[in-house]
């Protein structure tokens, strides 16, 4: 199986290289840069499966990068987390309305991180094994679907 790709954009060396790291020992392969236009350049090559984007960068920040995301007309959209220091109710709203799918304020929590990459990973799993039908399957049969899936992957008993 391929390994999910995500990118890194944030500007803070010591930050990107922790998030590197974590990302990395967790099993995903990482592409990392440190500033939002060469997160631009990335993106356009395709292959991402979800992006952290820090909020203030050089060039371009992680708000009008998510904004262009959605804009751009991509072979993929890829998930948007926004990673950031900005943790005030209307900067959370800001970066929803922008169309970040989740919102995480510095400093992070290690394990929370892990489970929304977690969350999220699943979610593109899912995309890509259904393509366009997952939108209009009910949740409780998506868990079935998915409990009958990963349970033969495991090799669980049902």
């Amino acid at each position: 199986m391929q390994k999910m790709k995500i990118l890194i954009a944030e500007d803070d060396t010591l930050t990107l290289t922790l998030l590197e790291r974590l990302l990395g020992g967790w099993g995903y392969e990482v592409i990392a840069v440190h500033d939002g236009e060469s997160a631009r350049r990335v993106l356009l090559a395709g292959g991402i499966h979800i992006c952290i984007l820090d909020w203030e960068m050089p060039w371009l920040n992680g708000k009008d990068l998510c904004e262009w995301i959605h804009s751009a007309n991509l072979t993929k959209e890829p998930y948007v987390i926004l990673l950031t220091g900005r943790g005030k109710p209307q900067h959370i709203c800001d970066g929803f309305a922008a169309g970040a799918d989740d919102y995480i304020t510095k400093p992070f929590e290690r394990d929370d991180l892990r489970y929304r990459l977690a969350d999220l990973a699943l979610r593109v799993m899912r995309f890509e094994a259904l393509g366009e039908t997952m939108t209009n399957i009910d949740p409780i049969d998506m868990y079935r679907l998915d409990l009958s899936r990963f349970s033969k992957v495991l090799a669980l008993p049902v």
